[in-house]
């Protein structure tokens, strides 16, 4: 089965470890395998769907784990439209109400220049730590890596029911596959830090003029 969201994830744990009795639990045991991700690796691209409240001009993010916002996004009428986001202050309200256009964060609210005429879809964006929810679904390192999620949590519910050999096995195959992502991310960032093909022009401008000096 497809393992992609916070949902299909709980219910892969159930079935993985072959307990019906274990399926309230899941989300602690996502929960306590988020915590050792966010001690190992860094950030992670989630995507979170919020939904407007007629007559208001702002949106509670508190429940998100937001550390950077990236992209915000609103569906009217069947087509998606970005919202630019901005500076606090930088922009004037609107006392017209309408479907918003700009937005700016204020401590856990996403401020828009006017309020709703409607309840508005929102796709939104943002790197984050490691934290599923019905509110957060799914993020890119799930998408990418359900096989490490899916060791980090049973860990947990393998000590839950005193399993230890199958948390043994578990903590096994999470530490293997920690390796393998940790090394992936390191090896994307060194390719990231390559050379800027301008500041090689620089350098060779700057040793053809001082072979004419």
């Amino acid at each position: 089965m497809a393992i992609s969201t916070y949902s299909e994830l709980k219910t892969a744990i159930a079935d993985w470890m072959a307990r019906s009795d274990v399926s309230g639990s899941a989300a602690d045991f996502i929960n306590l395998g988020e915590a050792r991700l966010n001690r190992l690796i860094e950030v992670v691209a989630t995507t979170a769907t919020l939904t407007g409240v007629v007559g208001s001009r702002q949106i509670d993010v508190s429940a998100l784990s937001i550390v950077e916002p990236v992209s915000l996004y609103v569906t009217d009428n069947n087509e998606e439209f970005q919202i630019s986001l901005q500076p606090l202050g930088s922009f004037a309200w609107d006392t017209q109400s309408g479907l918003p256009t700009q937005a700016a964060f204020e401590g856990s609210y996403i401020k828009f220049e006017r309020e709703c005429d409607q309840a508005y879809s929102f796709r939104f964006t943002y790197q984050g730590r490691f934290a599923l929810s019905d509110a957060a679904p799914t993020n890119e390192f799930l998408t990418n890596n359900p096989d490490l999620y899916l060791a980090a949590s049973i860990v947990w519910g393998a000590a839950y029911i005193k399993d230890l050999p199958a948390a043994a096995m578990w903590k096994q195959m999470l530490d293997e596959f920690t390796v393998e992502v940790r090394s992936n991310i390191a090896q994307k960032k060194r390719s990231a830090l390559g050379v800027d093909p301008a500041l090689m022009s620089v350098g060779r401008w700057d040793s053809d003029w001082n072979s004419l000096s």
